[in-house]
């Protein structure tokens, strides 16, 4: 019966480690605004890239090239 006990306080004590871990985790801090930043593509032009929205999700794969 002893054991029984033991392991009952184990996993008692790993769940309190855990939720202590968890409690004091540090939270990510969503960007407040979009940055925009512009890149230099093929041949002088300009593109601007949006960082810090909202990500996009999507069900689509890419095509598979023929051949």
């Amino acid at each position: 019966m002893r054991n029984v006990w033991v392991t009952v306080l184990s996993v008692w004590a790993l769940f309190a480690v855990v939720a202590v871990l968890a409690w004091t985790r540090q939270q990510t801090v969503p960007a407040s605004s979009p940055q925009v930043v512009v890149v230099k593509g093929k041949n002088g032009t300009q593109n601007l890239v949006v960082q810090g929205s909202a990500p996009q999700a999507t069900t689509r794969t890419s095509p598979v090239g023929a051949g």
